[in-house]
């Protein structure tokens, strides 16, 4: 893999309420580390759900950083990648750390096929003579930052993940339960991205079809052990090696736990008057 001189021309994102940012994810603010990223990324996966309601419910995902940042820190909503990766990344940076976003392909389990470029937003982070990958919107991904190192092996509680590359330099991201078995999950480059160039996708994914974004409702968070997931047919939670699963009857009920489980109400996800 090419080593680039990442960050010397990378701008700085906006300044945002930090503390405000903190206070939302139940942190402190302390220098930047590798310790503290792990830190925040886990934070963020227990406190800010990753969500698609807004698609279900009418109201229309701008990506402007400052309508993104009252819904999610002052509404105390969730997002889905473009939206939470987007405001993590306001948040590394104004905490000091040097990283960019990136564009990344999902591997559709069903085609075995790579999504279209901009089809994920991800975060790298060059700390500690390394670059890691940070992500914290992508659902059921990954809890820690992992290091692109290719042919490392790294355990992430549950699970373990591998970097490789393909013949075209792209970094493969694959995943396992045991390591008896790798599943590719993500493609990307190290290339620097801006916010705007992931308008059109974020578009076809709150409107397309084929989307999966659009064929059902979702949200879903970490636990401190374990992960509680809700779409409206089911409920879904794992904990302390525990699984149970209930059916949702009606929208009523969807409501009811969306409200039990994540603190989000009816009243939240109505489309504000403009």
């Amino acid at each position: 893999m090419k080593k680039l001189n990442f960050f010397q021309n990378s701008p700085k994102a906006p300044k945002i309420n930090v503390d405000a940012y903190l206070e939302r994810i139940d942190q402190k603010k302390e220098t930047p580390s590798l310790r503290y990223l792990k830190e925040l990324q886990k934070a963020h996966l227990i406190h800010v759900p990753f969500e698609n309601l807004d698609i279900h419910y009418g109201s229309k995902i701008i990506l402007d950083y400052r309508k993104i940042f009252e819904k999610v820190i002052h509404r105390k909503r969730g997002g889905f990648c473009y939206e939470l990766n987007g405001l993590f990344y306001h948040l590394l940076s104004n905490l000091g750390f040097d990283c960019y976003v990136i564009s990344a392909e999902v591997k559709n389990k069903e085609t075995g096929e790579f999504g279209r470029p901009f089809d994920h937003m991800a975060i790298l982070v060059f700390i500690e003579d390394d670059l890691w990958l940070a992500d914290v919107g992508f659902g059921d991904g990954i809890i820690n930052p992992l290091r692109i190192k290719v042919g490392e092996v790294q355990m992430d509680y549950t699970k373990y993940w591998k970097i490789e590359e393909d013949p075209d330099d792209n970094v493969i991201l694959k995943v396992s339960r045991d390591t008896s078995q790798y599943e590719s999950m993500l493609r990307f480059t190290t290339e620097e991205k801006q916010l705007i160039q992931f308008i059109e996708m974020c578009e076809y994914h709150q409107t397309a079809v084929a989307s999966p974004f659009t064929q059902k409702k979702l949200i879903t968070r970490l636990l401190p052990n374990g992960r509680v997931t809700l779409t409206e047919r089911k409920l879904k939670i794992h904990e302390l090696g525990e699984h149970s699963e209930s059916d949702i009857l009606h929208e009523d009920e969807f409501l009811s736990k969306l409200e039990h489980h994540f603190g989000i109400s009816f009243k939240q996800l109505i489309p504000k008057e403009t």
